[in-house]
């Protein structure tokens, strides 16, 4: 008998020792559960069998797709499962041809096998692209190895066989979690949603953090961060995914009416690592996530990136230095944050017409010490709260 599955496929994990390989694997499921029930979906059961991940039970379309945003997974489809006979394994993929192929449609069989079987991969595909031309008449379907329309791929895994057409690519990398926590320094425009996302990619537990600017920024800009918070939320196998808050105005009246404004910006930044890194021990975290890129801005030069990492005490995780901005709508265009992103708000007033690109340490400190700054910082901390999503 053949049965409706979903498939799930992993790279990386695949080239870790054999410890390492089965306790990410374990991981990985225990995510794709954790996710599904997220979205009302419960008692899927998720087998780890050779190479692959394995659902059944109350399986649908939105399986599927919630399964390809689980980290760690490189791709899912829905399968037929059926035994590895040479006639089951051709009626289940004339079923499949039978769900996937329409008129005039061009195709493919592309077969595989793991284990010692009495038929080569070969074999299958003649075999069955044959009985599909036969059975299937009434589509009028022609085949086509170089690049067909639509492929029929099967899977002979030893004793059970593995049919489907639709293949949704995820988005590798780790289990979500197994690696760490980190916070990442959240401020919802297309840079730093994609440097948190690539964390999680990597595995990492990340907290996003939103420096509150207010009132030198708008309540649009407020909104916008929620919008693309809840966004990067959809990834994450997590029922409590919290969304720090620390207010930062009075930091900001504080650096606009002590400072001299080119020293702004670094001024901002070097305030938000301090509170990142505080909230990042209260919260045991190993370090903070930015979404610099080297020369983008001012503050984001060299020169000033080496200022502003004096005032913080754990690793700064940059994931997007060495990309151009194209690089980075590439990835929000993907996990659907660009045009939340780029959404017309009122950003922050206190920027500077000419901000430094090379900040002098000695001068950086000096202000600080002025405009006590360090006062402003720890009440922020203290009145930072988080939002559940």
């Amino acid at each position: 008998m053949s049965e409706d599955v979903v498939l799930a496929t992993y790279s990386e994990l695949a080239l870790k020792s054999k410890p390492v390989r089965i306790r990410l694997k374990r991981m990985l499921a225990r995510n794709i559960r954790s996710l599904l029930k997220l979205n009302g979906i419960e008692n899927v059961q998720v087998e780890l069998i050779e190479g692959r991940l394995l659902l059944r039970n109350n399986l649908s379309r939105q399986v599927v797709e919630i399964t390809s945003k689980v980290f760690g997974v490189s791709s899912s489809m829905q399968a037929l499962e059926t035994p590895s006979t040479k006639e089951s394994i051709i009626n289940a993929g004339i079923d499949v041809a039978n769900r996937n192929l329409t008129d005039n449609n061009t195709f493919a069989v592309r077969a595989r096998r793991i284990g010692d079987h009495t038929f080569m991969s070969r074999e299958i595909e003649v075999e069955l692209g044959k009985q599909i031309l036969d059975q299937l008449v009434k589509f009028n379907l022609q085949v086509d190895l170089s690049n067909p329309k639509t492929t029929i791929y099967v899977e002979v895994r030893r004793d059970r066989t593995y049919v489907y057409s639709k293949i949704i690519s995820g988005p590798g990398g780790l289990p979500y979690g197994s690696q760490g926590r980190l916070i990442s320094l959240f401020s919802g425009g297309i840079d730093s949603p994609v440097a948190t996302w690539m964390m999680m990619k990597r595995g990492a537990d990340v907290i996003p953090l939103f420096l509150d600017q207010r009132p030198f920024v708008g309540e649009d800009y407020f909104e916008r961060v929620f919008n693309v918070a809840r966004k990067i939320r959809k990834y994450v196998p997590k029922r409590r995914f919290r969304l720090l808050v620390a207010p930062m105005g009075k930091i900001m009246e504080a650096i606009v009416n002590g400072s001299p404004k080119k020293l702004r910006c670094v001024l901002c930044k070097r305030a938000m690592y301090r509170i990142g890194c505080e909230l990042s021990r209260k919260f045991h975290c190993e370090g903070l996530v930015t979404g610099e890129s080297l020369g983008q801005v001012a503050s984001q030069t060299l020169f000033n990136i080496r200022i502003i990492d004096l005032a913080c005490t754990l690793p700064i995780h940059r994931p997007l230095i060495g990309f151009e901005k194209d690089d980075n709508v590439k990835i929000a265009r993907r996990i659907q944050t660009f045009d939340i992103s780029t959404s017309n708000v009122h950003g922050c007033t206190a920027v500077p017409a000419h901000p430094t690109t090379k900040a002098k340490k000695d001068e950086v400190f000096r202000v600080e010490d002025e405009i006590n700054i360090s006062d402003f910082i720890e009440e922020a901390i203290r009145k930072t709260y988080p939002v559940f999503l």
